[in-house]
């Protein structure tokens, strides 16, 4: 019996370690899976500062322990997937590779949101206002226009007043409308006087009205211009001028509303309507025909200026809640430069360096096995003798 040494060239029989093994230190994917922590550590932290009023030290604690785990996650469950699921997808563990994807994007999801919100939720809050504001001043915009129908309108009143006063002199002195006798304030003078009497106070109601919409219009201007002016000031915070700008919102509606309510429009259209409806005269048909026609021409005359008056009441818009994150999700396009980059960075980068670990550790095992040399099956039990090495052991027998 010979004392042999082993071989150099003997191939080893226990489980075999690729040559891919890392040493020591800090790889490249170690070092871009920490940036990505880095980012989300800081970044969804300012997100939930951003989103919720909470304030004080119990807050920030809540939001940094919140942002912590939601990066950590994000952080862990990347860097398993790199490092154990990857290898084990290479080998042929199909479901660790779906598990390592899924788990990289649902993570990288939630992480990329909150993220992208910390970045641009100031700005998309900006913009919220922004459109408030817009619709404030289209609806002020509305509102005068429908002001603007009682002061246009102001002209015709007065005439329409003048000449049933002069016709009800006329019918007065002369019968000239009803063509009946040689005047005489009679019903159909009493009735022109009535009308004419209330078409004179309209009158006066759009001229305190007209006054009014100038002190008004006047007021309107100066709350638009405190809007801009408050939403545009960096110097304060947010929460500041969102409470300045919610007051201004307020009394531009109470304005507005004011301006629509200064001008008669209502009191104008039911004054038309009598006119066009007409009169009953007792026991004088002919008169009251002839009065209802001359009534009923300018009843119309005012019914046609007064078309362009809304039919319903204009509805003055709300002022928005805090912004959220569908709010966020909105505004998206707006920011898709932003969305891009941070959807790199939190989601593309990590599925990245999973797919390029695990092509480099099949493209390893697969060299591995090409290298290795072919082992030769003997009755049946294939691998378990390797014919190389016991025909060695025979003939160093021989030779002792």
């Amino acid at each position: 019996m010979s004392n042999r040494s082993p071989k150099p060239n003997a191939r080893p029989t226990g489980p075999q370690k690729l040559r891919h093994e890392r040493g020591p230190g800090l790889t490249l994917a170690d070092a871009a899976l920490l940036a990505i922590f880095v980012t989300s550590l800081i970044l969804i932290p300012i997100a939930l500062f951003a989103m919720s009023e909470e304030r004080g030290p119990v807050a920030s604690i809540k939001f940094l322990l919140v942002g912590a785990a939601a990066a950590g996650a994000a952080y862990g469950t990347n860097k398993f997937a790199v490092d154990r699921l990857a290898p084990l997808h290479a080998i042929g563990y199909r479901m660790a590779g779906v598990l390592a994807v899924v788990g990289i994007l649902l993570t990288g999801a939630g992480t990329a949101l909150g993220s992208f919100t910390g970045i641009v939720f100031k700005a998309v809050e900006i913009k919220v206002y922004q459109e408030a504001g817009k619709d404030l001043s289209d609806f002020i915009g509305t509102a005068y226009q429908a002001s603007l129908v009682a002061h246009r309108i102001a002209p015709t009143v007065e005439a329409v007043a003048s000449d049933i006063e002069v016709t009800a002199r006329c019918e007065v002195q002369n019968s000239c409308l009803s063509g009946v006798g040689s005047g005489g304030r009679g019903p159909i003078a009493r009735e022109l006087e009535a009308s004419a009497a209330q078409a004179f106070g309209i009158v006066e109601a759009l001229a305190q009205g007209e006054r009014e919409r100038a002190q008004i219009l006047e007021r309107l201007n100066r709350l638009s211009a405190s809007f801009n002016e408050v939403l545009a000031d960096q110097d304060r915070s947010m929460t500041a001028r969102r409470t300045s700008l919610q007051s201004i919102h307020g009394e531009t509606k109470q304005e507005a509303a004011a301006l629509l309510e200064s001008m008669p429009i209502g009191l104008l259209q039911s004054y038309a309507n009598d006119l066009r409806q007409g009169v009953s005269i007792p026991g004088d048909v002919a008169g009251t025909r002839t009065l209802n026609a001359y009534l009923r021409d300018h009843g119309d005359t005012l019914a046609g200026h007064l078309d362009s008056v809304p039919d319903r009441a204009l509805a003055a818009p709300t002022f928005p809640d805090r912004p959220g994150m569908l709010d966020v999700l909105t505004y998206l396009p707006a920011f898709l430069g932003i969305a891009a980059i941070v959807i790199v960075g939190e989601l593309v980068l990590p599925v990245t360096l999973y797919f390029m670990t695990y092509f480099r550790r099949a493209w390893e095992i697969e060299r591995h096995e090409v290298d290795a040399p072919p082992t030769v099956a003997a009755d049946g039990f294939d691998g378990l003798i390797d014919l190389s090495e016991a025909k060695a052991d025979r003939d160093d027998g021989a030779r002792s």
